[in-house]
């Protein structure tokens, strides 16, 4: 029998205490996902600190940070996922390494994943109307929020009473905030404890940054790269930056007035 996992549900009211149950959230994958947050400390700490780290670092309310922050919680919670046996390593556990792209599809075949990260509980966009490509509530989601009692839990082909609840903004299939509060409430199988991380609004990092560097490196792109390696200080001794620039020059990478305006930039004083 299944060890019953206290749950607080924060609210207006003080607090809801919640008991875990024998039932099944109706996937196999997430209850023991869900029983391995329940007993392993380690692992929930570890998950709490990467969702938190990562809103910390990069700002999701950047409409060009949010699909990088967001692909970041993807990551974690398969990371997560593999810790927990829920994923298994691609072509069987003798295998000789593998394509860590196979196993976060593996991941998103588990479920979506809709993430919350604002100081105000918010609806959930299910999927895009816009273009005729929008689906509706039709897949296993993990919605994660700092207002719900942890990673919750719902398939609409099982929660039929919360895929009715969803409605059409217009441009986007949408899924209120209350009503899958109330779904994590009234089933608390669906919950894998787990405290999220609220947006501080101060990360500044840029989640593309050093993808376009190591794009535009000076081997192929010395022209573009300008920029890069001129933003970089001065490393070592002045004798190893020189040999540097001198094997790039030989190497072809750097023309020769390339060459001697990073000289010159070098060895410049003041």
């Amino acid at each position: 029998m299944r060890a019953r996992v206290p749950i607080v549900v924060k609210g207006e009211q003080g607090t809801l205490g919640l008991n875990g149950s024998d039932a099944s959230s109706g996937s196999g994958a997430f209850d023991a996902f869900r029983i391995a947050l329940a007993t392993s400390t380690q692992l929930r700490n570890e998950l709490e600190q990467a969702l938190r780290a990562n809103v910390h670092r990069v700002n999701p309310t950047d409409r060009a940070n949010r699909f990088g922050s967001g692909g970041a919680v993807e990551w974690i919670l398969a990371s997560a996922a593999f810790a927990a046996g829920v994923l298994s390593v691609p072509g069987g556990h003798n295998a000789n390494g593998f394509d860590l792209r196979a196993l976060r599809e593996d991941a998103r075949g588990l479920w979506s994943v809709k993430n919350q990260t604002s100081p105000k509980a918010m609806s959930y966009r299910i999927t895009n109307e816009l273009g005729g490509s929008g689906g509706g509530f039709t897949e296993p989601t993990v919605f994660l929020s700092p207002h719900l009692p942890g990673i919750v839990f719902a398939d609409p082909h099982v929660h039929t009473e919360l895929a009715a609840q969803t409605y059409d903004s217009g441009d986007a299939t949408m899924l209120g905030f209350a009503a899958i509060r109330a779904h994590a409430v009234a089933h608390p199988e669906c919950v894998a404890i787990c405290e999220m991380p609220v947006n501080p609004g101060t990360g500044s990092e840029d989640p593309w940054l050093a993808f376009i560097e190591s794009l535009l490196n000076p081997q192929q792109y010395p022209t573009l790269a300008r920029m890069f390696v001129a933003s970089k200080p001065v490393q070592g001794n002045l004798a190893s930056e020189l040999q540097t620039l001198v094997a790039l020059r030989d190497a072809g990478s750097l023309t020769a007035e390339q060459f001697d305006a990073a000289v010159q930039r070098l060895t410049r004083v003041g």
